[in-house]
């Protein structure tokens, strides 16, 4: 279910952003803020709080320095924080691995 489906204001647009609600965090956002920070490694109500104060061309800008592979410049997968370059071989051979998996 996405956070739309959930959220009559959202769905209706009268807002974009979660933290316009005066119920932000809601306890919706806050399951999936935490389902997100176990699987994915990121926090929705981090990256909502950021885009709040600093903005959505400042808040693309350190999402594509972080998920930005230091070896070669492709793209880090958020499912897996495994470069898409990189590390393709891996994805190949491990079509579910998440983050830091053992093999």
């Amino acid at each position: 279910m996405h956070m739309r489906d959930a959220c009559e204001l959202l769905a209706k647009g009268s807002i974009r952003f979660c933290y316009k609600c005066g119920s932000f965090p809601c306890k919706r956002l806050k399951a999936l803020d935490k389902r997100y920070r176990t699987k994915y490694h990121m926090s929705m109500i981090e990256n909502l709080n950021y885009i709040k104060e600093f903005g959505m061309e400042a808040f693309l800008k350190k999402e594509r320095d972080k998920w930005c592979c230091t070896e070669c410049g492709a793209t880090i997968c958020c499912h897996n924080g495994l470069c898409l370059n990189c590390n393709i071989d891996t994805l190949h051979m491990y079509k579910k691995y998440r983050w830091e998996e053992e093999r």
